[in-house]
């Protein structure tokens, strides 16, 4: 009988974990949306702009899911958990996936906002269910998406939320606790609201190893622009940029992430459709192309301020 090549296994476990899916969602509801798997993740750390001290230290807990036994060498245990803190937008998930792809692992997006929002108090139960069939399937990341969620405050009066949340937590610990060091399986959880976390998360032995990813300095934000651009280019298959003049455009992105600097370099090219659609020829992206996106990135930010706390209500 001929042997299955990797693509065709690969193929076959992931449509396995897409009927195990299926079959969960018939039990607790449509997961559309809110549970993802990715058998195999093709995101590099090469392609994280920036970031250098969150890259080498989750270059190192890949370890974890590939040796494990160094640990034991060493009398201790690998990692459960690892919490991404930092502002919204600086590619937390990013440094996720590239951590599953380093250790050839199932990378499984758990977002939490959407799955609290649908299930409330009853999300524990999901959870183990979904945290069982992580730790059968062999390397796992298990990636919990804006962990903030589960305090529940976006959802219930706060004494409420803090009873539901509380016992959401528990049960989580509980998955947590039981992980067998031989489970080749990591935990990452990502917030950009630390206050709102139960302490228990963060307790010795779950998410206990803290990596701040940090807002892009100078230096960072051009390679991240370049780094855009680049794949841009080798996606479209063709030259979309003149040179750009850093020394013009950094200094109007200050306090930008790189979630703002993919959109800004997005909206830069679709002035460029827009235009093409209109009849006119088609011109690279020049600096000024891209300080006029800037700038109009920044009007569309404050508008999106002033409605988020109420102003045009």
């Amino acid at each position: 009988m001929a042997q299955l090549g990797t693509d065709d296994l690969q193929w076959a476990l992931q449509r396995r974990l897409d009927d195990v899916f299926a079959k969960l969602g018939e039990k607790f509801g449509d997961l559309t949306g809110r549970v993802e798997t990715k058998i195999r993740p093709n995101v590099s750390f090469d392609e994280v702009g920036g970031l250098q001290q969150a890259k080498a230290a989750m270059r190192g807990f890949a370890h974890a899911l590939t040796n494990p036994e160094l640990y034991g060498e060493w009398g201790i245990r690998p990692p459960r958990g690892i919490l991404l803190y930092g502002p919204p937008g600086t590619g937390k998930t990013t440094l996720a996936r590239a951590l599953a792809t380093e250790a050839g692992a199932i990378f499984y997006h758990l977002k939490l906002t959407n799955l609290t929002s649908k299930f409330a108090a009853n999300t524990g139960d999901l959870l183990q269910e979904i945290f069982r069939i992580a730790m059968s399937e062999g390397r796992a990341v298990v990636f919990l998406d804006e962990a903030d969620a589960l305090s529940l405050e976006h959802l219930l009066p706060p004494q409420q939320a803090r009873e539901a949340s509380a016992r959401l937590v528990a049960s989580l610990c509980e998955k947590f606790d039981a992980v067998e060091p031989s489970a080749r399986a990591l935990v990452i959880a990502a917030t950009s609201r630390t206050d709102a976390l139960d302490s228990n998360l963060v307790a010795p032995g779950r998410l206990d190893h803290l990596v701040e990813v940090t807002l892009p300095d100078a230096a960072a934000q051009q390679e991240i622009l370049e780094l855009i651009r680049a794949r841009t280019e080798k996606k479209a298959g063709r030259t979309l940029f003149e040179p750009i003049d850093y020394r013009r455009v950094l200094p109007v992105m200050g306090g930008m992430s790189g979630a703002d600097a993919s959109e800004i370099i997005r909206r830069a090219l679709e002035t460029k459709v827009h235009r093409v659609a209109d009849g006119a020829a088609q011109a690279p992206v020049t600096t000024e192309d891209l300080l006029d996106a800037i700038d109009a990135y920044k009007r569309v930010r404050s508008v999106v301020e002033k409605i988020r706390y109420g102003q045009y209500l």
